[in-house]
């Protein structure tokens, strides 16, 4: 097979042919082989099922979530895994990046008799609880209890009556066309309010059903939440999908634009699927803008107290940004996203082709947002993506054809990694607000700037301050300036600034009346700092607003 995943993960009950199945796949695309349960009992010092008669199973899943973690740290492998390792979330977490999890079963009778033929030639039957009494009706209850689990696997392959043969080109030809289809996970996020698997490639928006089925094996019906302009090119070849995979899509237009994010419309959205049947085994998608993900994603998080969630975002700006760290929420006459919910999507499918629909104006918006990921990266991964050093030799009005999957890959990776620490923006997580405090301000004043051209202008407003602080010199400046104009982005202020110096003081993440500033510095990154003088604020504005007569490039 050309392309191979990151890792390939066998999961499935004892019997399946995971050990078996892993060493033949591994051996077949050059590739290290972990099997956790020799892992594991390398490192307690005894068998598996000593160690749980004497510590019990709390202790062993403890090792066991320590040897699978190490294990999906080593780069490159096949990895296969204890039948009841699927019961820790934190191990999906670790294996979903970059892994297909390949889903092994067979019938019990089947089952049964591979772990008794394997236990009698180990010289260890009567070791095995499973073994005890009806071994194939242990193994059917046990079965039975994991289902769900085990249906969360990319692709399950049934080796009931297959040779090692059969069941290796199946699973080959399986991982194979997942990863033709993209569907391996980019970033898996594991946060308190929950997990997120990111699908980020061509053709993502096809997996639609699939990763729904997968994810929810229960689904009983969608919700589609968009809006008018997004539902008139999108809505009916996304319900036809999920209708014809037997999930109903129920589709809730909203009106287009800011004015959606309000209390009234939640509480018409909700009403609506109420008085229509929603239960819990229903799921909400996003599919629009930034604007539709805030929304639908506060529904989801409020509705019957917790619906599952699948963004499909459709514009640059919700792509790279919203879609991706579970913040949702509406608008209040006092300002924007007063009120809402940290609440991750269980999906979320990040496709290039709908930019194919996008308006220039709003492309242009979003890359707002690229460039703010880029001067946040203190560093790029040996051998990785550098998205900085992409942004500066490419085409940005609009970014090369060639480059997008990996653009916006790279975009999630860095929003994901900060998320990842601080889902709740209680320190770390604050770095994403990189040019949003000023943009905020600079929006609200007028409106007359797209939130993308707003958060372009308040990132050369904190990079004026840096400046002015002492933190950065004039050539830092020049480069961020550069790079927003040739992405075709503002670089003078039109405002008045005095609104804007009044904006700023009701900023929700004012603490104790300080403004938090995330400010960037001369060695690359960004810093938080509080303490910034209003006059050097105000100061940093005004060079942006006499830069109308006086152009610096």
């Amino acid at each position: 097979m050309a392309d191979l995943p990151e890792r390939a993960v066998l999961i499935g009950p004892s019997g399946s042919g995971k050990s078996t199945i892993a060493k033949a796949l591994g051996k077949r695309w050059g590739r290290p082989v972990i099997d956790t349960d020799e892992e594991i009992t390398a490192k307690i010092g005894m068998p598996i099922h000593e160690f749980f008669a004497r510590f019990g199973e709390p202790a062993f899943r403890a090792i066991e979530r320590e040897v699978v973690d190490a294990a999906c740290r080593r780069g490159p492998a096949v990895i296969a895994t204890g039948g009841g390792a699927v019961l820790s979330e934190a191990n999906w977490a670790s294996w979903r990046p970059g892994s297909v999890v390949i889903g092994l079963t067979a019938q019990p009778a089947a089952l049964a008799a591979r772990v008794i033929a394997q236990s009698a030639a180990e010289g260890r039957g009567a070791e095995r609880p499973l073994l005890a009494g009806d071994a194939e009706s242990r193994i059917h209850e046990l079965m039975e209890r994991r289902r769900a689990l085990y249906a969360r696997a990319d692709v399950t392959i049934d080796t009931t009556g297959l040779d090692s043969t059969a069941a290796i080109d199946a699973v080959d030809h399986a991982v194979g066309a997942i990863v033709t289809a993209g569907g391996v996970p980019r970033v898996s996020l594991l946060t308190p309010s929950g997990r997120s698997d990111i699908f980020v490639s061509r053709g993502a928006s096809s997996m639609l059903a699939q990763t729904i089925a997968s994810r929810w094996p229960r689904a009983r019906r969608v919700w589609l939440i968009s809006d008018e302009n997004v539902a008139a090119c999108w809505s009916e070849q996304a319900a036809s999908a999920l209708n014809g995979a037997g999930l109903p899509a129920e589709t809730l237009v909203v009106p287009a634009g800011e004015s959606s994010k309000r209390m009234t419309e939640v509480e018409r959205l909700c009403g609506e699927m109420t008085s229509r049947g929603v239960t819990r085994r229903d799921v909400v998608l996003a599919l629009g803008g930034g604007v539709v993900g805030d929304l639908a994603g506060f529904v989801a998080s409020v509705c019957l107290r917790g619906l599952p969630l699948v963004q499909m975002p459709t514009s640059l700006l919700a792509m790279v940004d919203s879609s991706v760290g579970g913040k949702t929420g509406v608008n209040l006459p006092a300002g924007k996203n007063l009120a809402g919910a940290f609440y991750q999507p269980g999906a979320v499918l990040i496709d290039p082709l709908f930019l194919s629909s996008l308006p220039e104006s709003e492309y242009r918006s979003g890359m707002a947002e690229v460039i703010k990921h880029a001067l946040i990266q203190p560093s790029t991964p040996p051998g990785g993506f550098d998205l900085l050093e992409t942004l500066e030799t490419n085409a940005l009005d609009p970014l090369p054809d060639n480059q997008i999957v990996e653009v916006l890959a790279r975009n999630v990776a860095i929003k994901a990694s900060v998320v990842q620490e601080d889902e709740r923006e209680a320190g770390l997580r604050m770095i994403l607000n990189f040019g949003h405090t000023a943009g905020h301000a600079i929006e609200a004043e007028g409106y007359r700037y797209r939130h993308g051209e707003a958060v372009g202008l308040g990132l050369l407003t904190v990079y004026g301050i840096a400046e002015r602080l002492g933190r950065i010199d004039a050539s830092a400046v020049d480069r961020a300036r550069l790079l927003l104009e040739r992405a075709g982005l503002p670089i003078v202020l039109d405002v008045d600034i005095d609104q804007v110096i009044s904006n700023l003081s009701r900023d929700k993440k004012n603490v104790d009346g300080a403004l938090h500033w995330v400010l960037p510095k001369s060695e690359g990154g960004v810093a938080i700092e509080t303490g910034v003088s209003i006059d050097v604020v105000r100061g940093s504005l005004a060079q942006l607003s006499r830069a109308r007569n006086q152009r610096v490039l």
